[in-house]
């Protein structure tokens, strides 16, 4: 059946559907008196829909097949059909191409089948695009677009897989163990990208994940992902019952087959049947079953045999666990083993004792045991515990000591420290002040319970950057507690040291500090969990910060705040504020790294979780708001982030009476008020950055200042305001390049040349200027161009206005390049907004009205989503977009 047959049939399937049975078979006899062979192929096709909803089409019927209907050549939004890759019950998979000339490449299109197009199957369908949509990670199959064809089809694009299943990659690359368990982690590392936004995907197996032929991994079919956070009991409880359906019995977890809802626990169990598979070549549990309902009940009653690879087995065997509440609660804790193993390092899973395999045993087969058996069994397990059991048992004791310790010493300075301060209102400060004096002169207080506070009061100094009294305070730990021989407290007094060196940005001392400190806390036995953790949160920092001066980077500070936020998993601690600030560590990675989307998730969950245990409100929570919304700024995001900056400055102005603020909520705060075009907000906190820097004497940031505060004075019109503030930034360049260094934007008096050249009329000038600065900081030689992006696009605009709109254009897609970091930018970036609009006005010059009507529509639409509708570019967009209406 071919396409335009198919148009004419469409329309009265449509009708025929619609109808009651019995107007149905009266309204087909008289089409067929008119046109016998046309109400013959619609009864072909109502028989074979009814075929499909009677055998349950989601699971596949057998013997029920999709009508065959050529879509090559249909064109569905941007995008043209080639050929087909495959048909399931949901629908049918296309390979396509663009369709409308701005880019190359090619996707994938799912398109709903007419058949499930009826409320349930559409809800489903539209559910998998609002969960792709949430998800951006190079380890899923990007979303990148939806719409409905011209048939009525529901459709998705996805990003093309080119790559083969993952057992059939292993097996045909003859992969190592290690190189599988690599593999895995990459599915681990996508997998738990999902989790934090909220998505389980409920059917993960090797053929929804495809490896590439360089090796990297890729999910698909998210079609019955369930989000954590939607669906109220019985809602969608028909929903859940097709996803139930659809699932893979070899692969589903045993709180799947029995009907409970899913935790992210049930896809651990999936990854452990893709492990136990990759390592052995066989199924854990469904060897020899011949039908689905054997396979279901070998889920439930088999326990998998041994692997017999020592630590390995026991982690793939803690992630097959029958009770979910006895596995990996979440993939960053599987993870966190596989590295460990990897590593050749104790991993935290630990073989079920002799007592409990026994037990399990007794209850698979009460009817044959008598009571006898049983004492044995107790007898047996008793005498099988070894001397190596019963040192866990005491270091663990020890450990759950040393917590109480903590606890009780928090407990015991609160009250004090209530007793002392009264009920006033105080700033942060003050009360860190206060409890400061308490820890220094209270007597009676232990000595670990003393260190282990003057360690909190230390942490709470560095959130307001006083490094000098957090520097002090850590001193006074250090001594006492080498005057007590604690040296698991050495070790972490070491690491927040480092944090402190790293604060003043003394990154090489940083680094020794730390690595000294790390090295301690491996030689010390038992080895304190909380301590361990609190060094992996300033490595995952520094790190992120600053890990090129150690030849490290962002890869390493990721292992470092997944490995604490695997043990923090394993205690069962995921409402500490250790476990936010990983949270908080691991989002500063993932930026770093250049995967913006997975910080924001990172970002959201430690906000979340913060939120649930009742800190909502603390400086902490600001400065992790301060960090979400930073990345929103990178993402072009700034309608958003503005006012998430501003309320954490306000934060951050009353912690401390003094007036002094942390430099980046300033700095943050006026960058994007002067994104945002608040140059009024701009110029007051700019100029706050200079006056304090200035009395610091710190070249670095009154330098930073300078450069904001005199783009603030263009935009107001200030000019000879503006060329003072030019020369002095100028002056401080040349005394200390290090300016330039900053993460971003890159102060440079070329590029105020050209701001104040435009503000003045001259466009040559601007252009002149704002191309010499992009050629003298490397633009050209591919450095700083992230950085650099806002000088490119103001030299596509003062090319345009130059009369130069070939060279406007190449500037503005250049631009657009950098901004569009992902899928989502595209719509919601007000960066990649501002270029569209520039390529827009480029093309209207050129001549090409078509495409400047496409470039101008899609710069409305990211305009308004990024930088709001009040925003000055998303006005000119409006205007233009309104007078190509006329």
């Amino acid at each position: 059946m071919n396409r335009d047959h198919w148009q004419t049939l469409n329309p009265l399937l449509d009708r025929a559907l619609d109808l009651p049975a019995e107007s149905r078979q009266q309204w087909l006899a008289e089409l067929s008196s008119s046109s016998p062979e046309l109400a013959a192929e619609l009864a072909s096709l109502l028989s074979l829909e009814a075929a499909a909803a009677s055998s349950g089409f989601l699971s596949g019927a057998v013997g029920v097949g999709p009508v065959d209907v050529s879509l090559a050549g249909l064109e569905l939004g941007a995008y043209r059909l080639e050929r087909s890759l495959g048909q399931g019950g949901m629908g049918s998979v296309w390979l396509a191409s663009r369709a409308d000339g701005r880019f190359e490449g090619r996707a994938a299109v799912k398109i709903l089948n007419l058949a499930v197009t009826t409320g349930a199957g559409r809800e489903r369908f539209r559910r998998e695009g609002s969960v792709l949509a949430r998800l951006a990670h190079p380890g899923i199959a990007r979303l990148l677009d939806a719409g409905v064809g011209p048939l009525g089809q529901p459709y998705l694009v996805l990003e093309y897989v080119d790559g083969v299943p993952i057992d059939a990659f292993a097996r045909d690359c003859r992969l190592s163990i290690p190189e599988r368990l690599r593999l895995v982690l990459q599915v681990l590392d996508a997998v738990a990208h999902a989790h934090a936004n909220l998505v389980v995907h409920r059917d993960l197996k090797p053929s929804n994940i495809l490896v590439t032929s360089g090796g990297a991994v890729k999910l698909l079919d998210f079609g019955i992902a369930k989000l954590l956070d939607q669906e109220a009991e019985g809602e969608h409880a028909a929903l859940t019952l097709e996803g139930g359906r659809a699932l893979t019995p070899q692969y589903a977890a045993p709180e799947q087959v029995r009907g409970e809802p899913p935790t992210t626990a049930t896809d651990v169990y999936a990854v452990g049947v893709l492990l136990y598979l990759l390592l052995s070549g066989r199924h854990p549990t469904a060897e020899g079953c011949r039908t689905p309902a054997e396979t279901i009940r070998a889920v439930l009653e088999v326990e998998p045999a041994s692997l017999g690879l020592g630590d390995l087995g026991t982690v793939v065997a803690k992630a097959l666990r029958k009770d979910r509440a006895e596995r990996y609660q979440t993939a960053a804790a599987l993870a966190d083993d596989l590295e460990r193993h990897l590593r050749q390092e104790p991993v935290s899973a630990r073989p079920h004792s002799v007592g409990y395999r026994l037990g399990k045993f007794a209850r698979r087969n009460r009817g044959a045991l008598a009571a006898g058996l049983l004492v044995t069994a107790g007898l047996l397990g008793a005498t099988g515990f070894s001397l190596r059991q019963m040192r866990e048992a005491g270091l663990q004791r020890d450990a759950a000591v040393r917590e109480r310790q903590r606890a009780d010493a928090q407990v015991e300075f609160q009250n004090v420290l209530l007793s002392e301060v009264g009920d006033r209102p105080m700033t942060m400060r003050e009360v860190l002040d206060a409890g400061r004096e308490v820890v220094e002169q209270q007597p009676g207080i232990d000595g670990r319970v003393r260190v282990a506070l003057l360690l909190q009061l230390a942490a709470s100094y560095g959130q307001l950057h006083d490094t000098r009294i957090q520097g002090s305070l850590l001193a006074s730990a250090e001594s006492l507690a080498v005057a007590g021989g604690t040296r698991e407290q050495l070790a972490e007094i070491g690491c927040q040291a480092a944090d402190n060196l790293r604060l003043d940005g003394r990154y090489k001392e940083a680094w020794r500090r730390l690595e000294a400190a790390e090295a301690l806390g491996r030689a010390t036995a038992p080895r304190d969990p909380g301590a361990e953790v609190a060094c992996l949160v300033v490595h995952a920092n520094l790190a992120s910060e600053a890990g090129s001066i150690a030849g490290r980077g962002a890869a390493d500070a990721l292992r470092a705040a997944r490995r604490g936020l695997g043990i923090m998993d394993s205690l069962g601690q995921t409402r500490d504020m250790a476990y936010i600030d990983l949270l908080t560590g691991l989002g500063w990675a993932l930026d770093r790294e250049g995967r913006p989307r997975e910080a924001v998730a990172a970002y959201a969950r430690a906000i979340a979780a913060m939120d649930s245990s009742g800190r909502r409100g603390m400086l902490a929570w600001s400065v992790l708001r301060h960090d979400l919304a930073v990345t929103l700024v990178g993402l072009g995001e700034t309608a958003e982030a503005e006012p998430i900056l501003r309320a954490a400055l306000a934060g951050a102005e009353r912690s401390d009476p003094s007036g002094r603020i942390p430099w980046q909520p300033v700095i943050h705060y006026a960058e994007a008020a002067l994104i945002q075009g608040h140059a009024d907000s701009a110029l007051k906190y700019f100029g706050m950055v200079v006056a304090q820097a200035e009395q610091d004497s710190s070249l670095f940031w009154e330098g930073r200042g300078l450069f904001g505060l005199a783009r603030s004075q263009v935009m107001l019109g200030r000019l000879p305001e503006a060329r003072r503030a030019k020369a002095r930034l100028e002056r401080i360049i040349a005394r200390y390049p290090k300016v330039r260094n900053t993460d971003d934007v890159v102060p440079d008096g070329r590029t105020l040349d050209g701001w104040l050249a435009l503000a003045a009329g001259d466009a040559e000038g601007a252009r002149t200027a704002f191309l010499d600065a992009l050629r003298s900081n490397g633009y050209y030689e591919g450095k700083r161009k992230e950085r650099l992006r806002p000088v490119v696009v103001l030299a596509a605009e003062s090319s345009l206005l130059a009369g130069r709109p070939r060279e406007a254009l190449a500037l503005a897609r250049q631009a657009r390049a950098i901004a569009a970091v992902d899928s989502l930018a595209d719509w919601r970036s007000g960066a990649v907004g501002e270029a569209d609009l520039i390529e827009g006005r480029a093309l209207l010059v050129i001549g090409d009205s078509a495409a400047a009507r496409r470039s101008v529509a899609h710069a409305r639409a990211a305009l308004r989503a990024g930088a709001g509708p009040g925003h000055p570019r998303t006005l000119q967009a409006e205007a233009l977009a309104a007078a190509f209406e006329r």
